[in-house]
């Protein structure tokens, strides 16, 4: 029994960095007609469109989900501005989190009691 819960708490480790690369695995929709573009910002390039109500899966978004890349058939077609895409479980999964002033990596000071 505890080789199969270190088995398994092994593969889970492993498995971690996977799966916080991998595209969110719930949909977003486009609210209304939204230009896809080469980049994550108004001065990329329009490379194409998604149409009002089009459901994407999204495979990375800038902090505070400003803007996503949108695959389509698995393969990326272009960034879209986040406040277009309804789905703020799928933004969700591909955010990186924003600590304001926090580092959760870094150990806080500890000092002792008097």
């Amino acid at each position: 029994m505890r080789t199969a819960l270190a088995a398994l708490t092994l593969l889970a480790t492993l498995a971690a960095p996977a799966v916080a690369e991998a595209a969110s695995t719930s949909t977003a929709r486009a609210s209304g007609d939204l230009p896809l573009r080469a980049g994550p910002g108004s001065g990329y390039a329009v490379i194409d469109r998604l149409a009002d109500g089009t459901r994407v899966y999204l495979e990375r978004c800038t902090i505070e989900s400003n803007w996503c890349l949108v695959l389509i058939d698995d393969e990326p077609a272009g960034w879209a501005r986040g406040s277009y895409l309804v789905g703020s479980g799928a933004k969700l999964q591909v955010t990186p989190h924003k600590f304001l002033g926090f580092d959760p990596l870094d150990p806080i000071p500890f000092r002792p009691r008097d």
